[in-house]
């Protein structure tokens, strides 16, 4: 992947965030924004997926805990029309309604799209890092694999180019320290 690949995640622990409810919800959907108003700013359109999983095994995923993948673009075409034509979909307002749309799927994949509609696809299980690979082949890119591909150059090109934008918060001001959790 490229440059501005970013995870999101809760500091609770849920399998998925169609898991998220009430407080916790509404404060990765916060988060989730901020940092796509800080990609957009820095690297232009960018997506949100997730590979939603509630139980191991189910394929998609192998981290079960709830993480969002929010990926600049750069250049390489939005993947969401693909995305239509081989699984049954379902567009939701916003992130909000990730909860009661994914409820009775063993497997989804959330996505927001380069136009900012979200949805919840359902996929049944996905092969391991099925987005990651999706993006790199419209890329010509053979390095989607976290486990293997060096990115250590691209890490601290992020790095480099985010440092200060998330600093105290800035433009978050209701944060909740460790102590409140």
């Amino acid at each position: 992947m490229h440059e501005g690949y970013l995870l999101v995640l809760p500091v609770r622990h849920f399998r998925a965030a169609g898991d998220l409810a009430g407080n916790h919800l509404d404060e990765f959907v916060r988060v989730c924004k901020w940092v796509g108003d800080v990609l957009k700013r820095q690297y232009g359109p960018y997506i949100l997926f997730e590979h939603g999983t509630r139980s191991e095994g189910v394929g998609g995923c192998g981290i079960y805990h709830a993480h969002l993948h929010a990926v600049p673009l750069a250049q390489v075409p939005d993947p969401v029309e693909a995305l239509k034509l081989r699984f049954p979909c379902t567009e939701l307002t916003d992130l909000k309604e990730i909860r009661e749309r994914s409820t009775g799927l063993a497997s989804y994949l959330f996505y927001r799209d380069s136009h900012a509609r979200h949805y919840v696809f359902d996929t049944g299980p996905l092969p391991s890092q099925y987005m990651r690979k999706l993006i790199a082949d419209a890329q010509a890119n053979e390095h989607w694999d976290w486990r293997i591909a060096g990115r250590e150059e691209r890490l601290l090109a992020t790095i480099r180019r985010l440092s200060g934008q998330f600093d105290n918060a800035q433009g978050f001001p209701d944060v909740p320290t460790y102590d409140a959790l």
